[in-house]
């Protein structure tokens, strides 16, 4: 079996590896451009985006539900029972992921 060198070993000084450019987009020395904070989301709006989007698909089950009740022709009984799985797996996905966060944070403060 023959193996090619992708490298001379004149090019390689150590762990010294010289990298060609061969696109505009890559790293050429020049200082990383700062990402202005109006772009860069963080972390607690994105979790109260999570939050509200699981309370709104409960507000949602809900409407859908008590329309069944008020008025039978108007929505699918599937239609309710998917808004209400939906929302019930949202909700359970939730409580689990804010479990885990409380036991990891009670992990993290009882380190010794």
């Amino acid at each position: 079996m023959q193996v090619t060198r992708l490298l001379s070993p004149n090019m390689v000084k150590g762990d010294i590896i010289p990298l060609q450019t061969t696109q505009e987009r890559h790293y050429h020395g020049l200082p990383p451009r700062e990402v202005p904070e109006s772009t860069a989301v963080n972390f607690a709006d994105a979790l109260n985006r999570a939050l509200e989007q699981v309370n709104d698909q409960q507000i949602e089950a809900e409407k859908l539900a008590i329309q069944m009740v008020a008025d039978p022709g108007s929505v699918e009984a599937h239609t309710v029972m998917l808004a209400a799985e939906k929302a019930r797996m949202a909700l359970t996905l939730t409580k689990n992921l804010a479990d885990l966060a409380i036991r990891a944070y009670r992990e993290l403060v009882n380190l010794r």
